[in-house]
């Protein structure tokens, strides 16, 4: 867990490797110009980061320009959204305005904000997280999750996760402090990150280290009904 620009460069970077059609910037500021260009583009920055009572907050303010033709700005807000509740544990939620047309660039410009929080500790102890593996539930002090993919996923309508997928696919998951027992002995397992609607299948570590912090990869994630 770290501030929010490490958590803006940390989204930054997940949201390339998943959408390479799409150019992701870092902007100075929240009102950074947009320079006009033929594919598109979404700048991000931190709005505001604070921290009291021990409880900690941050804002992340994302743009998203569209040049004419070039698709929805709905769908690239839309995955951003996915991907950083899946790989964020300190996501909280989102806010979007309205769409406008960028004069100065001609593109449409969308907005949101991406808010993060931290509960303050309690007699000193740290804040840890819900996990399910195979079904049992533990905790960990913290995770984030990395998509790569290639290739084109088909959907059904009003699902966000493919139920086919053209090409390769798969996820990366680092877990620091994970309190599950003997988690060495597991292989082909299941994972469940927080309150997530989404589980990871055919896991396996890569790495693992005595404390219960490692790397992990997932060969699927699927969507969880009923809740």
């Amino acid at each position: 867990m770290g501030t929010a620009r490490e958590i803006l460069l940390g989204l930054l970077e997940m949201f390339r490797a998943a959408m390479p059609e799409v150019e992701f910037r870092e902007a100075l500021s929240a009102k950074e110009a947009f320079r006009p260009g033929a594919r598109v583009c979404v700048m991000g920055a931190v709005s505001k980061e604070s921290e009291q009572g021990g409880e900690w907050s941050g804002k992340l303010a994302f743009t998203v320009y569209v040049p004419r033709g070039r698709g929805s700005a709905d769908d690239v807000l839309n995955k951003m959204a996915e991907l950083a509740k899946a790989g964020e544990p300190l996501f909280a939620g989102v806010e979007r305005g309205a769409a406008a047309l960028d004069k100065a660039g001609g593109a449409v410009a969308a907005g949101c904000v991406f808010t993060f929080l931290r509960a303050g500790s309690a007699g000193g102890k740290k804040v840890r997280y819900p996990v399910e593996i195979n079904g049992e539930r533990c905790t960990a002090a913290g995770w984030k999750v990395s998509e790569k993919e290639s290739g084109e996923g088909i959907r059904a309508i009003g699902e966000s996760e493919p139920f086919y997928y053209k090409g390769s696919r798969g996820f990366t998951v680092e877990v620091q402090g994970l309190d599950f027992e003997s988690p060495e002995e597991l292989e082909g397992f299941t994972l469940r990150l927080g309150s997530q609607r989404v589980m990871y299948t055919g896991c396996r570590w890569r790495s693992l280290s005595a404390e219960g912090s490692g790397v992990l990869t997932a060969g699927r994630r699927i969507e969880i009904e009923g809740e």
